[in-house]
C-alpha cells in the first residue's frame, strides 16, 4: 500500500483587521489510499450568543481531517447515506466521517455536476451530454445516455423534473420518472452561457457566466419563464438559492447576496471580498460556506445579509472546489487530494456585567460562572471550542488528550482583560472508551505560554460517577482535559493505597 506525506497549514485570518490571528501547522501526516487518518472534534451546532457591538477576532478554524487520494474530486453530491465525489469517475463513499469508505468507483467522462434521486444519479458531462447511472447495484452502471444540444452543465431537481443548463442554449427540462427515455418536457432560451442552476420552491436562478444571472419562475416547471436578469461586472461561476436570497459565486470578485423577495426586481443587499476564486457556495443555518479553491474554505455569518461577517478560514492542502454538509460535518472536495472532513464550532460571545453571569456552550458541554465583580467592569466573555488538533503540544509525553479543549478570553473596549477573582468552570468530559483507572486520573489542564507546557489546574475536581470536572481558576487562556499515562500505569503498592485519603 503506497502512501504520501505532505504538510497542511491552517490559518485563521481576520479579514476585518487584515492580519493573521493565529496559525497552526500539521506536519508529516501520512495518507494511504483508503483513509488512514481521522481527527475528530466537537459538534458544529451554532451556539446562541448575545449580540455585541465589540468586534472580536474570528473564531479558530477547524477541525479534523480525513483524506483519500483514491478518489480525486472537484464536485460533490450526497444523499442520506453516501457521498458521490466526481471528477473523471463516479465514486460512492460512505458518508460516515469515521471511515469515508470507498464502496464503488466507476470510470466515466468528466462530470460537471451530479444530482441524486432514489436509485439514480444524473450526471451533467458537458459535451458528452447527460448520463443516468443506476447506483443501487453492486457497481454503478450507465442506465441511459442522452445527447444534449449545447452540452449538459448544471443540474437541479424540482419534483420529478430535472433542469439542465445547456451552455449557450439556456435550460432544458427533462422527466426523471422515465429515466431510460428522459423525455424533454420544456426549455427556455437565455442570454449568456448557462452554467449552473439552483432551485428553491417555485423559483430558480441560473448562473450565466459573463452575462450575470437569470431569475426564473417555475410555477409550471414544464414552462419556465424569465422574471428578471442580474447583470454583473464579472462572470458568475455558480449560484445558490436559499429562501428569498440568492448567493452568487463571482470567482475572483467574491460573493454577492441578492434579495429576491420581489423576483422581478432583484436587489443587491450585501457583498464580500475574498482571497480566492469563489467556485461554490453552500448555505445552512445563517452560515455560508465558500469554496475558494487555492484559498480553501471560508465560513461567513449571513444572519444579516446586508453585512456578511467572516468567521473563519481553513486553508486546505489542495484546491477547495466544492462543499457538502451533513450532520455537523463539512465535506470538502479538495482537488487533487480527495476529501477533507472539517468541523467548526461557533464561539459563545456574551456580555457579562459587574453582577456576574453564566455562559453555556452546548457544543462542548461547558458552563462558566462569573461571580459578582469577577472583572473590573462590564466585559464581553468569549468561549471558543477548540479541536484537539489545534491545541499546543508540550513536552509532556505522559499526557494524553481526551476531550473538551477551549480558549476563553474577556474583552473590554476591544482590549483583552483578566479576571480579578476566581470564577468557576464545569465540564462534562467525554470518557467513552476510557478505563476506570484512566478516568481516575482525568483532570483539567491549562497551557502556560511562557514555559510552553501544559499544567494541571490544582483546583480541578472530577466526579468519577458523572465524568464532570469542576475548577475555580483565576486566569483565562487555553484549556483541555487530559489523563496522565504514567500515573495510570505506574503500580501503586497496596499499603500506600490504603493510606491515601
Amino acid at each position: 500500500m503506497s502512501s504520501c506525506k505532505f504538510s497542511v497549514q491552517k490559518r485563521i485570518i481576520s479579514l476585518e483587521r487584515s492580519k493573521i490571528y493565529g496559525m497552526s501547522t500539521i506536519n508529516q501526516i501520512f495518507l494511504s489510499i483508503f483513509c488512514t487518518a481521522l481527527l475528530t472534534t466537537a459538534t458544529l451546532q451554532p451556539v446562541s450568543a448575545a449580540s455585541s457591538s465589540v468586534e472580536l477576532p474570528p473564531a479558530t478554524d477547524s477541525i479534523g481531517l480525513v483524506t483519500s487520494r483514491n478518489y480525486q474530486c472537484d464536485n460533490l453530491a450526497q444523499d442520506d447515506q453516501y457521498l458521490y465525489p466526481t471528477f473523471n469517475a463516479l465514486n460512492v463513499v460512505d458518508i460516515n466521517p469515521d471511515s469515508l469508505k470507498l464502496f464503488y468507483k466507476f470510470r466515466t467522462d468528466y462530470t460537471y455536476d451530479l444530482v441524486v434521486k432514489g436509485q439514480y444519479a444524473f450526471a451533467g458531462q458537458q459535451a458528452s451530454g447527460l448520463r443516468v447511472f443506476d447506483i443501487t447495484v453492486a457497481t454503478p452502471t450507465i442506465f441511459s445516455s442522452h445527447a444534449i444540444k449545447g452540452g449538459a452543465y448544471g443540474l437541479a431537481l424540482t419534483g420529478d423534473r430535472l433542469l439542465v443548463t445547456t451552455g449557450p442554449n439556456g435550460i432544458m427540462v427533462l422527466d426523471t420518472s422515465k429515466p431510460y427515455d428522459m423525455p424533454q418536457t420544456g426549455q427556455l432560451a437565455l442570454e449568456g452561457f448557462s452554467k449552473a442552476i439552483s432551485v428553491s420552491e417555485s423559483m430558480a436562478v441560473v448562473a450565466a457566466g459573463n452575462f450575470g444571472a437569470h431569475v426564473l419562475d417555475l410555477t409550471n416547471p414544464d414552462a419556465p419563464t424569465l422574471l428578471s436578469s442580474i447583470k454583473d461586472s464579472g462572470p458568475i461561476e455558480s449560484v445558490t438559492l436559499s429562501g428569498s436570497f440568492a448567493y452568487l459565486a463571482r470567482g475572483l470578485n467574491g460573493m454577492q447576496i441578492i434579495d429576491l423577495k420581489d423576483p422581478r426586481q432583484p436587489k443587491v443587499v450585501g457583498s464580500l471580498e475574498t482571497e480566492g476564486y469563489v467556485r461554490q457556495i453552500v448555505v445552512k443555518d445563517n452560515l455560508v460556506y465558500l469554496a475558494e479553491r487555492d484559498a480553501g474554505i471560508r465560513i461567513v455569518d449571513v444572519s444579516d445579509p446586508s453585512n456578511p461577517r467572516p468567521l473563519a478560514v481553513y486553508n486546505t492542502a489542495g484546491g477547495a472546489w466544492d462543499i457538502a454538509l451533513k450532520d455537523n460535518n463539512i465535506y470538502v472536495a479538495d482537488y487533487p487530494y480527495g476529501l477533507l472532513v472539517l468541523r467548526y464550532n461557533l464561539p459563545v460571545a456574551q456580555e457579562i456585567s459587574t453582577q456576574g453571569g453564566v455562559i453555556t456552550s452546548s457544543s462542548d458541554a461547558t458552563t462558566t460562572t462569573i461571580p459578582k465583580d469577577g472583572f473590573s467592569g462590564d466585559v464581553i466573555y468569549r468561549h471558543e471550542p477548540l479541536p484537539a488538533i489545534n491545541t499546543p503540544i508540550g513536552p509532556e509525553p505522559s499526557l494524553v488528550k481526551v476531550s473538551t479543549f477551549f480558549r476563553n478570553s474577556a474583552w473590554k473596549d476591544g482590549v483583552q482583560v483578566n479576571p480579578v477573582q476566581d470564577y468557576s468552570i464545569s465540564i462534562a468530559a467525554n470518557t467513552t472508551g476510557l478505563t476506570e483507572r484512566q478516568k481516575q486520573y482525568l483532570s483539567l489542564y491549562y497551557w502556560n505560554p511562557e514555559i510552553k507546557r501544559w499544567r494541571k489546574d490544582v483546583s480541578a475536581r472530577l466526579d468519577a460517577a458523572t465524568g464532570i470536572i469542576t475548577a475555580t481558576p483565576d486566569h483565562l487562556g487555553i484549556w483541555g482535559v487530559f489523563y496522565d499515562r504514567e500515573d495510570v500505569f505506574t503500580p501503586i503498592p497496596v499499603e500506600e493505597q490504603s493510606t491515601k485519603s
